[in-house]
């Protein structure tokens, strides 16, 4: 396991692990080899990671984290944290792609934890338009559903992303400090992620057969239907009452 006092040289795509600790500590960035705007960047978007997903929410009829898995990562310490700066704004996929799968092979090398489905790798890409990282892993292209394959789901954070949580279609969030993708363990319970791809589909049937009863109604027509009523009754409240209460506020 990577510390402070043993940083990782930088890689042919200017990737550098990172600990959780060395992530938050900007003298452990520098030492690193981050310049002193690379390494606030990177503490901020480490301290986001590291706080904001475990603010407890109401999620129908229960109270929990917006992301459950979060504090047993931590706690495990199978979490990590890569800086890849890119300098482009607008990269190509195919260096996109080839950062992604650098990053999966450097998730099933070095990112080690006792229990494997609470292995978590951030890669924080802080020059590339967020959108962007969407546009390389939208579902007609091979490379998700590759890392899918692989048993690695990524997903995409960045200050302006446009999906809301499951569970709540005014709950945004996935909007980071900084663009950056996640990539973790494929779990069980991840169908709600993939259920409306039907490539993404057969590969979490290939890997677990059929999803859980209580996922099963997730991607079918009533469910896309609700989806679509939500976000467009959540347009309107906008529209009409942009000075209202936020109805996906955290509880305390």
């Amino acid at each position: 396991m990577p510390t402070c006092s043993t940083l990782p040289a930088r890689d042919s795509l200017g990737m550098t692990l990172l600990t959780v600790e060395c992530a938050l500590d900007e003298a452990s960035l520098f030492r690193a080899g981050l310049s002193i705007e690379e390494a606030e960047e990177m503490r901020r978007c480490a301290a986001w990671t590291t706080t904001y997903p475990l603010q407890r929410v109401k999620k129908r009829r229960r109270v929990e984290a917006i992301c459950p898995m979060l504090a047993p990562s931590l706690t495990s310490r199978g979490l990590r944290f890569a800086h890849a700066p890119i300098g482009e704004r607008e990269p190509s996929f195919d260096r996109l792609d080839d950062l992604l799968r650098e990053a999966a092979d450097r998730f099933e090398s070095e990112v080690d934890c006792p229990d494997p489905r609470l292995k978590c790798l951030v890669v924080v890409i802080p020059d590339v338009r967020g959108g962007r990282l969407l546009e390389a892993t939208e579902p007609r292209r091979e490379i998700k559903n590759e890392l899918l394959r692989r048993g690695i789901l990524v997903g995409e954070f960045f200050p302006s992303c446009p999906f809301a949580t499951t569970f709540n279609p005014r709950l945004f969030a996935l909007r980071s400090p900084s663009p950056m993708y996640v990539l973790r363990s494929f779990i069980e319970s991840d169908w709600r992620f993939i259920c409306q791809v039907p490539a993404w589909q057969q590969t979490y049937r290939d890997r677990f057969g059929e999803p859980p009863p209580r996922l099963r109604h997730l991607g079918g027509p009533l469910w896309r239907l609700k989806q679509k009523i939500g976000w467009r009754l959540d347009a309107l409240r906008r529209r009409f009452n942009p000075g209202g209460s936020d109805p996906a506020a955290l509880e305390p």
